[in-house]
């Protein structure tokens, strides 16, 4: 297995209260950041959230055995803590007979995060995470058609029970569907984006789009390469898989699954999602009833993004209620 480095890792368990006792992961994939947090919160019970079987499979079957990949690893020593916090947390192998093992206290979900309110049918969290960032092992496994490089059915689908794919969609849409996808998802100008629109509509009247290299060469041919095809190839799969219509959703209705005293913290990667996230949790503050933790969003120091460029981009946003 291609494991995923979680990002912000360390700011992200700074903000764990350790006497949380339900969490939330939106976005399980291998696991990562959600063994670190049980490994520090260790009552707590965490229900892991992933669209993607595939991934959810590999998780639980990591966190299986968890145990022994996070005493090897010191995973709760981590530079963020205060010294208060390190004597609450180092002294993993004493606690582990006094709770119970990580493995049985993860809850696994496949289902989309969008849906958290009748998932958890009126159970309250303490502390939600929402890493939007897709899993390395979506790139890397060429196959499935998220990656520029080889050749595979152009899919992108993460629950591939569900239509459309990519392919289908390139199919299918108008060539204003198409330019608005290229404008907002990838920063077009409206222009090139309707002149790549066009191209799409016209080529396809003469051959089907099915594989990813299909796409890479009609891209080449409106003068795209690698830099530019990788940012229309992000825009194609946050339009498959409803990337922001489900994080709209989220934001509007999570506030009512947390408890009195939660942190609900999010990790962004595109402007749009930035933005969006930035203007629901200004909405809650502006009710009196929450507050931002940090004034600006925090993002990686420049030692992680030198071992995980995936985290260059990366804003973390800290919402949390107050009583």
């Amino acid at each position: 297995m291609i494991l995923h480095t979680p990002v912000l890792l360390n700011e992200v368990c700074s903000f764990l209260r350790p006497e949380s006792k339900l969490i939330v992961d939106c976005t399980l994939g291998h696991g990562g950041h959600a063994m670190t947090l049980l490994s520090l919160a260790k009552d707590a019970k965490l229900i892991g959230f992933d669209v993607d079987e595939i991934m959810l499979k590999k998780a639980e079957f990591r966190i299986q055995n968890s145990e022994k990949e996070i005493k090897s690893s010191g995973a709760t020593h981590h530079p963020s803590f205060t010294k208060e916090d390190k004597k609450e947390n180092n002294n993993v192998e004493e606690d582990w007979g006094r709770s119970r093992k990580i493995e049985e206290r993860v809850e696994y979900v496949h289902e989309s995060y969008a849906n958290i309110v009748s998932v958890l049918e009126g159970r309250k969290m303490d502390f939600i995470l929402n890493d939007l960032w897709v899993n390395l092992e979506h790139f890397k496994a060429v196959e499935r058609g998220f990656s520029i490089r080889g050749t595979a059915n152009l899919d992108m689908r993460f629950d591939t029970s569900t239509w459309a794919s990519a392919a289908d969609i390139l199919k299918t849409y108008s060539t204003d569907q198409l330019k608005d996808m290229f404008e907002h998802y990838a920063d077009f100008s409206s222009a090139k984006a309707f002149q790549l629109a066009q191209h799409i509509v016209a080529s396809r009247k003469q051959k089907a789009i099915i594989t990813t290299q299909d796409f890479k060469i009609l891209l080449n041919e409106c003068g795209l390469w690698d830099k530019a095809c990788t940012v229309i190839f992000q825009s194609l799969r946050i339009e498959t898989n409803k990337e922001m219509d489900n994080l709209k959703k989220f934001l509007s209705v999570f506030p009512e699954t947390l408890n009195s005293t939660w942190r609900c913290l999010i990790i962004t990667y595109h402007s749009t999602e930035d933005r969006f996230v930035k203007q629901a949790f200004n909405a809650l503050v502006a009710t009196w009833n929450y507050k931002l933790v940090t004034k600006k969003a925090v993002q990686p120091n420049y030692k992680e993004v030198a071992v995980n460029r995936a985290a260059r981009s990366a804003k973390l946003r800290i919402l949390e209620k107050i009583n």
